[in-house]
């Protein structure tokens, strides 16, 4: 389970290595190695060896045991099952402080771009762990995988000295709570311009009201102004018929006095043609008051038909209005989920 490699029988020790540092302490002593110096950490004990009389050391003995974070001792019995448990899968990896050391990917879900010895990343969410000793959150956009991920990652410390010695990280994929994110900010869109748009109609066809309103009421005017000039007529009419029973009268009194009348006489006929034919201009007119009156009528019927019509689309608009701001709460409740999935 544990060997250092190019360490042979015969081999040369180095002045500042293990074996060294015990003969130059003449004591029993520990020694802890980074993983640079055999690609593992190491704890080590040695002695020194003395001669029979013990009065010179002629060697030293060192048992070296692997240090090993009991994450990463236990990293191959949970992590396949704890990455493959996942909803959407992901991916789990644990690094020292400059590289990674073990990966585990998922069925659904996985890195290439992370690989063992792979050095970690300036500004990764593992190398955010380690300077700031630390858990660290990310999310990391397409650029970077290809695919949106959220990574996670925690400093693991030495169990006896506290000192940062690596990560643990989990990357997880965000392909649904990206989908998610993008339907809910283009409905979130569609529906500002949709309700742009409806404000606008509601703004025109409170307008169209207005304008409707007023209309209707000018039309009550020249109905009202069209019974007046009605009145008229009949007043001129009376007039008309008054003036012909006096032209007649005159006239009875101008044939009464014989020769003297006939001026008189055809005055009063002048005065009876001109009642007749005021009386004839008035039938006409009135006759054309009845069609303007019956035009109006109609006119006026269709105005607050469609009077009718504007009330009830300006109460439709303000209903959709309303819906409309409903469904854009929703979508932005939506783009919120998203982001906290």
């Amino acid at each position: 389970k544990f060997d250092i490699a190019n360490l042979e029988v015969g081999t040369q020790y180095s002045k500042e290595g293990v074996a060294a540092q015990v003969i130059n302490a003449r004591k029993v002593t520990s020694i802890r190695l980074d993983r640079q110096v055999y690609g593992v950490r190491v704890l080590a004990y040695g002695g020194p060896i003395w001669n029979y009389e013990e009065t010179a050391i002629s060697g030293a003995w060192v048992l070296a045991t692997p240090r090993q974070h009991k994450i990463v001792k236990a990293f191959e019995s949970f992590a396949p099952i704890l990455a493959n448990a996942l909803p959407e899968g992901g991916m789990i990896c644990v690094s020292d402080r400059e590289k990674y050391i073990k990966r585990q990917g998922s069925d659904k879900f996985d890195v290439p771009a992370i690989q063992l010895n792979g050095q970690l990343r300036e500004g990764s969410v593992q190398f955010d762990a380690v300077k700031q000793n630390q858990q660290a959150v990310q999310e990391v956009d397409a650029a970077v995988f290809g695919f949106p991920v959220r990574g996670v990652a925690s400093p693991l410390h030495d169990e006896d000295t506290g000192e940062i010695v690596g990560t643990f990280g989990l990357l997880l994929p965000r392909k649904l709570a990206f989908e998610l994110k993008s339907i809910a900010t283009s409905l979130d869109e569609g529906l500002t311009g949709v309700s742009a748009a409806v404000e606008q109609i509601t703004a025109s066809t409170n307008e169209v009201n207005n304008n409707q309103q007023h209309l209707h009421g000018e039309i009550e005017k020249v109905k009202t102004m069209l019974d007046k000039i009605n009145d008229v007529m009949i007043f001129i009419k009376e007039i008309a018929d008054e003036t012909k029973m006096l032209g007649l009268n005159a006239a009875i009194e101008a044939a009464r006095v014989g020769e003297a009348g006939l001026g008189f006489g055809v005055v009063a006929e002048e005065i009876r043609k001109l009642s007749q034919e005021s009386k004839k201009t008035v039938t006409q007119i009135r006759e054309l008051t009845q069609q303007i009156h019956a035009a109006m009528n109609e006119t006026a019927s269709s105005s607050q038909s469609t009077l009718a019509v504007v009330q009830q689309t300006a109460a439709a608009t303000q209903e959709t209005n309303a819906s409309l701001e409903e469904m854009t709460s929703l979508a932005q409740k939506l783009s919120h989920a998203a982001e906290n999935l």
